[in-house]
């Protein structure tokens, strides 16, 4: 390890110190400055049109999505207050359909009912008749 003295060091930097960059301004003529900047400006108000214009644009979307949005809740509603008469519609139909047979069973059951009473009745007489019949010709019960 050699150790150099602080002279020898500063002998063997480099002989141009370096220097920070400078600014355009300082290195470009104004005048290619200034249509640089002209240039951008104009690049900035196309651009600011354009978004005017777009946002103009999303609006009018907005506003047409907004209105075919009601106008689809509007049809829906329409859709479900006619499926809604129609349901009531058969189920009120269903209802004097089931109201009518029921009319039917019953007046069934009761022409049955007076059918059985007077077949009992029949059967009754028929068992007093063979009752007496049968006193009437029995040895025993004389």
């Amino acid at each position: 390890m050699d150790s150099k003295s602080g002279k020898e060091e500063k002998e063997h930097q480099d002989p141009m110190p370096i220097e920070p960059p400078k600014p355009k301004i300082m290195t470009k003529p104004l005048p290619q400055i200034l249509d640089e900047l002209e240039d951008y400006i104009k690049r900035v108000e196309e651009a600011v049109l354009m978004a005017q214009a777009a946002a103009q644009e999303s609006r009018s979307a907005a506003v047409q999505a907004k209105a075919a949005g009601e106008e689809a809740a509007d049809a829906a509603k329409k859709a479900a207050e006619a499926a809604v008469a129609k349901v009531r519609e058969e189920a009120a139909t269903a209802i004097g359909a089931i109201g009518v047979r029921v009319s039917t069973l019953e007046s069934e059951i009761n022409t049955l009912k007076g059918q059985v009473r007077q077949e009992a009745q029949a059967v009754g007489q028929a068992l007093l008749a063979a009752k007496d019949k049968h006193k009437e010709g029995s040895p025993f019960l004389k």
